[in-house]
């Protein structure tokens, strides 16, 4: 029969599980789709962390005695690296939009070294606003309950001061990057063969039409058919990149 705890034991062993919970949602806040932007300030970011994991305390298992210095700092980096895993996982998914903003401003002649970016990190304008509307469309849905919800599922996966499964996570990043890279080359297509039909017909008019101007002809030609081409694909766009989030962000024991 285990021998009751005073008061000052339980106190303890609680305020540790709140610390070691709290290491790992505060981790993944940096990094989570909107709440990890550098627009949200730390003051915010803080105590919604300290509220998130309260909440979650009770759902990370029972509460370990509390251990030594070093072991504590141990279970505190564990903690710590498990968050970054699963905040990396969720950004990784919306990097894709990014990835696809770059390659379709290429494609369509509106990104090129003399267009400055925009925010703090001089990220493609198309890209930044795509980024953006998948914010919005996000937290419209209410997704940012996914990431959430994954995050007190994660116990059941990675227990409370244990270190994360070496095998899956790589499993899991290297599938993420894989799905990003593929999600993002999906997204841009259309734009990339529309690029390479109208070079491809530029180059057919100035070797019958040397003396043409092509290319002042055919850059805002190209920009206008590209402005409406993604006018018509991008509700798909972004309910194609909420969809894979949703997907990939879903974890399961």
């Amino acid at each position: 029969m285990e021998a009751a705890l005073t008061l000052e034991q339980w106190l303890g062993a609680e305020l540790y599980r709140l610390l070691l919970v709290f290491c790992r949602v505060s981790t993944a806040f940096m990094l989570l789709p909107g709440l990890g932007e550098a627009q949200v300030s730390v003051r915010v970011r803080v105590p919604a962390g300290l509220l998130v994991a309260y909440c979650i305390a009770p759902l990370a298992g029972p509460a370990p005695a509390m251990p030594g210095i070093w072991a504590a700092a141990a279970a505190v980096a564990l903690e710590v690296a498990s968050g970054a895993f699963l905040g990396t996982l969720s950004r990784l998914l919306l990097s894709a939009v990014q990835v696809a903003g770059q390659i379709i401003g290429q494609s369509i002649g509106i990104s090129n070294a003399f267009v400055f970016g925009v925010g703090p990190d001089s990220s493609a304008v198309l890209g930044a606003t795509l980024y953006a509307a998948c914010l919005v469309a996000l937290f419209a849905v209410d997704g940012h309950h996914l990431g959430l919800r994954a995050l007190a599922d994660s116990y059941a996966l990675v227990p409370l001061g244990m270190p994360l499964p070496s095998a899956a996570a790589a499993r899991s990043a290297s599938e993420g990057m894989a799905a990003a890279f593929r999600l993002a080359m999906q997204l841009s297509m259309p734009f990339l063969i529309l690029s390479v039909l109208f070079n491809v017909a530029l180059a057919g008019i100035n070797r019958a039409l040397p003396a043409m101007p092509v290319f002042m002809i055919g850059a805002p030609a190209l920009l206008m058919v590209g402005l409406h081409l993604l006018e018509v694909t991008a509700p798909s766009l972004v309910s194609e990149i909420i969809a894979a989030y949703g997907a990939a962000i879903a974890l399961r024991p």
